[in-house]
C-alpha cells in the first residue's frame, strides 16, 4: 500500500505539496495493524514519527498508584511518538490499536535529510508537530486546571498542624543536626 499523498496534504501537513516534496515523502513507510496489536511499546527506541492514517489506538502507561491508565485515544490524523521522535528518546508509552489501522511512520534518519533537501516540507512537518502538542496542552488544560483548583481547596481546609508539620520537622532536623555537631565538637582536646 502506498501513501495517500492527497491525504496528507489535507489532514496532516495542512497545504498542498510541490512535485519534488510529493516523492520525497516516499521516505515514509506504511504499516498494517491489527486490532489489539501493539504500535509503540513503552521503553523501545524512539525516532520514528507515526501518523494515523485510519483506524482507532490508545495510549496507556503504567501508573504507580492506579496501574494501567488510558492517557489518549488516538484517531485517524493524529500524529504520535511525536516526543521521542524529535529527541530521539526511548518511547514512554504504550500503544495499543483498537481498531485494524494504516501508520504511515517517518523515521529520524529520513527527517534529517528532508530537512537538508526540503526545508518547507520539514517546517511543515514540524508545524504539524507543534499543532499536535498544542492540542495535548490544551485539553491537558482544560482536565487539569478544575483538578487543581480542587486540590486548592482542599489543601485550604486542612488542619493548621498539617500545613505546619513539614516546617517544624525541618526546624528539629536542623536543631538535632547542630547538637550532635555541637557535642561531638572536640574544645581544643
Amino acid at each position: 500500500m502506498a501513501v495517500d499523498i492527497s491525504w496528507m496534504e489535507k489532514s496532516i501537513l495542512k497545504r498542498e505539496l510541490t512535485a519534488s516534496e510529493r516523492s520525497a515523502l516516499n521516505c515514509l513507510t506504511v504499516s498494517n495493524i491489527a486490532s489489539g496489536e501493539k504500535i509503540i511499546t513503552e521503553g523501545q527506541a524512539g525516532g520514528t514519527l507515526e501518523i494515523m492514517r485510519s483506524g482507532k489506538a490508545k495510549v496507556e502507561d503504567n501508573n504507580r498508584y492506579e496501574g494501567r491508565v488510558i492517557l489518549a485515544e488516538i484517531e485517524a490524523g493524529t500524529i504520535f511518538g511525536e516526543l521521542s521522535f524529535l529527541n530521539n528518546k526511548r518511547r514512554s508509552a504504550d500503544v495499543t490499536a483498537l481498531e485494524n489501522c494504516v501508520i504511515y511512520t517517518l523515521a529520524h534518519d529520513d527527517f534529517t535529510e528532508l530537512m537538508k533537501n526540503h526545508h518547507e516540507l520539514a517546517y511543515t512537518i514540524l508545524t504539524a508537530i507543534m499543532d499536535r502538542q498544542t492540542s495535548v496542552i490544551m485539553s491537558q488544560r482544560v482536565t487539569l486546571a478544575p483538578l487543581l483548583r480542587t486540590l486548592k481547596d482542599k489543601a485550604q481546609k486542612l488542619p493548621l498542624f498539617i500545613k505546619v508539620a513539614p516546617l517544624v520537622f525541618i526546624v528539629l532536623y536542623i536543631m538535632a543536626f547542630f547538637f550532635i555537631s555541637w557535642k561531638d565538637f572536640n574544645y581544643g582536646g
